[in-house]
This record gives C-alpha cells, sequence and structure tokens, in this order.
C-alpha cells in the first residue's frame, strides 16, 4: 500500500468520524424526540416541567441565601417557585427535568461537563422541590426520558407548561417534542431564560404553535382568587 492511498484512506476516516459526530450532535441538539401520540383521557388534566435549573453536585458551596430578586437569574427562580406553589395548591404534578449526559468520548469532545458520575448535577437549592418526580435527559429534547413520557401518560397529563432553562434549546425542543405527541404546550415568558434573542425566541414558540403567557395569566387561570401573588418581575430581561 503505498503512502497515497494510506493518507487517503486516513483522510476518509477522520471524514467519516467528522460527520459521525455531526450527526450525533445534530440528534441530541437540535431535532425533537418522535413518540406516540397520547389518547384522549377521560379527566386530562396539567402539569408544570421545570427544566434544567441545576448545579453540579460536587461544587455545592455551605450558603442557601437565594439569589437576589434583582437579578434576572433571581427573578425567574421568584417566578418558577410562585408557579410551584400554584400548581401544587391546584393538585395539579410538577416534574424537575436535569441535563446529564453519559460520560463517553463525544460527549467530552463537545464540551460536556455535566456527566453522570461525581459531578452528577442535582436540582438547584433555590428551587423549591416538593416531590420525588425527577428525570434526567441526556438530549436537549427532555422526552429522550421515557420515564417522563410515562409519568405524563399515566397521569392523563394532556397540557404542559414549562419553565426553566434554556429557553431556545432544551425548553424550545422539550415543547416541539410535546407537540408532536399531542399535548397543549405553554412557555411561561418569565419563568426562563435564554442569552439568545428573545424576539426570535418568542417568533420559533408561535410559529410551531407553542403558546407563551406571563405566570401572572397562568396563576390567574389556576386559581383567581390568588392572582394578586403573581410576581411584578417587571420587562423580561433574558442573560
Amino acid at each position: 500500500m503505498t503512502i497515497f492511498q494510506i493518507l487517503f484512506i486516513g483522510g476518509a476516516l477522520m471524514l467519516a468520524g467528522i460527520l459521525l459526530l455531526a450527526f450525533y450532535l445534530g440528534r441530541s441538539m437540535f431535532l425533537p424526540t418522535r413518540g406516540k401520540q397520547i389518547t384522549r383521557y377521560p379527566k386530562p388534566t396539567r402539569a408544570l416541567l421545570v427544566m434544567d435549573i441545576q448545579e453540579s453536585s460536587g461544587n455545592r458551596e455551605p450558603f442557601t441565601a437565594p439569589p437576589p430578586s434583582t437579578t434576572p437569574f433571581g427573578r425567574m427562580i421568584r417566578t418558577v417557585n410562585l408557579l410551584i406553589d400554584h400548581f401544587t395548591e391546584s393538585g395539579l404534578q410538577i416534574a424537575y427535568v436535569r441535563q446529564v449526559f453519559t460520560s463517553n468520548f463525544i460527549t467530552r469532545l463537545h464540551g460536556g461537563r455535566i456527566v453522570t458520575g461525581r459531578m452528577t448535577p442535582s436540582i438547584c437549592r433555590w428551587v423549591k422541590v416538593v416531590n420525588s418526580n425527577d428525570f434526567a435527559k441526556n438530549r436537549t429534547d427532555a422526552f429522550s426520558n421515557r420515564q417522563l413520557e410515562h409519568f405524563l401518560i399515566d397521569h392523563q397529563i394532556d397540557e404542559l407548561y414549562l419553565v426553566g432553562l434554556d429557553a431556545a434549546f432544551c425548553v424550545y425542543y422539550t415543547a416541539l417534542g410535546a407537540l408532536q405527541r399531542g399535548y397543549r404546550v405553554t412557555v411561561v415568558t418569565d419563568g426562563v431564560m435564554t442569552g439568545r434573542n428573545w424576539d426570535q425566541v418568542l417568533y420559533n414558540y408561535r410559529r410551531k404553535g407553542i403558546r407563551v403567557m406571563e405566570s401572572s395569566d397562568v396563576m390567574q387561570m389556576l386559581n383567581p382568587s390568588s392572582a394578586s401573588a403573581a410576581p411584578d418581575n417587571g420587562a423580561y430581561n433574558p442573560l
């Protein structure tokens, strides 16, 4: 075998590896999952999904003081916790979703740091945890965790409200995965954050049929008598 043939084969293998990596990243990051359509339930209900508000278990510090309410993150946390309270008081389900990559070579190539094992992320200390409905995902779309899908079906949920991170990625692709299964989907605008252009994010939501609402409207719908508890966050301020 000549040097030219060796170089050609090596280049072909490298190209194949790059294409495989691109396919993996595209599949896990920029494509919603597909699944069976949900049926018409005799007693359909709603659920709140708290998306990827997490921290590394290995980096927890001993303090528990909440983040300043003047920051975008602090305002988001306050909104999320108020929604958790309202969904709980209304007898509705709440599920927590965490992003956890498997520890493999491809994950590390594209920068995955929140991997299983010692650094497995936990729900952020400032988020109210009211149950054990904790689901880990390894893609942007939370429906990549089949246990979450079964949980929603078992509880006859046909309408989802999404809060958390990131509005342009995990929240968005989870919403798309839900729509493909027949769920009605609402993103709570003051309960999410993103570093992307917010107007473009909103346009993408509406173009795909994802409803957007402020938390005050959601809480008014759930419990009209307690709507005064809605946060006064002012204008949305993304990262």
